[in-house]
């Protein structure tokens, strides 16, 4: 055993690290947590409708749009139900 012992800078190494990541997580919850979600709808080139992924209304043309911007001209799928909010 020299003047390092592994074990102990092995340790000492792992307490670091663990402690950042938890540094940063804890600075990452705040933004995430207040970050308002916007999720990715589907229109269709000649509907009046929103669509989750997946919706069989979307067969024919899918084009992906922000919630926020479909929200005042479109409504959304009785079928397949996307967010509303």
């Amino acid at each position: 055993m020299g003047f390092f012992d592994q074990d102990y800078v092995y340790n000492a190494i792992m307490r670091r690290a663990i402690s950042s990541l938890v540094l940063l997580v804890a600075m990452a919850l705040p933004i995430m947590a207040s970050a308002p979600a916007d999720p990715i709808v589907y229109v269709t080139k000649t509907g009046d409708k929103y669509h989750q992924d997946g919706c069989r209304y979307l067969r024919k043309s899918k084009i992906p749009k922000k919630l926020s911007e479909v929200k005042r001209s479109y409504s959304p799928c009785s079928v397949c139900k996307p967010p509303a909010e």
